[in-house]
C-alpha cells in the first residue's frame, strides 16, 4: 500500500463513520428524515429502491438498530428515536428490494 493511500482512506472513512447529531423536526416523515440524514450516502438505485435487504435485515427493528448504532462506515444516529425512528425504518423497508 502506498503511503498516500492511507491518509485518503482515513479521510474517506472518517466522513461517514462516528456519530451524527442530526435530530429530526417534530412531525417529520420517514421520507423527510431519510432525505436529510441518509441521502448524502444512500441514493435510490434501480427503480427507485434504496437498498437490497436480506431476510434478516428486511425488518423495521433491524433497520432501526443499524440507524442507531451505525457501522464501520455508517455513522450512528442516536437522536433519531421513537416515532421518527419507526417512520424512517418503515420508509427504508418500503423503498428497498428484498432479496433471498
Amino acid at each position: 500500500m502506498k503511503p498516500i493511500f492511507l491518509p485518503i482512506l482515513a479521510l474517506t472513512l472518517a466522513g461517514c463513520a462516528g456519530k451524527d447529531e442530526y435530530s429530526p423536526a417534530t412531525g417529520a416523515t420517514g421520507e423527510d428524515i431519510f432525505k436529510v440524514a441518509c441521502m448524502e450516502c444512500h441514493e435510490p438505485k434501480e427503480h427507485g429502491k434504496i437498498f437490497e435487504l436480506t431476510k434478516e435485515k428486511a425488518a423495521p427493528a433491524a433497520i432501526a438498530e443499524k440507524i442507531n448504532k451505525g457501522s464501520f462506515t455508517m455513522p450512528a444516529f442516536p437522536n433519531i428515536s421513537g416515532d421518527s425512528l419507526k417512520a424512517v425504518s418503515e420508509y427504508v423497508l418500503a423503498n428497498s428490494k428484498n432479496i433471498e
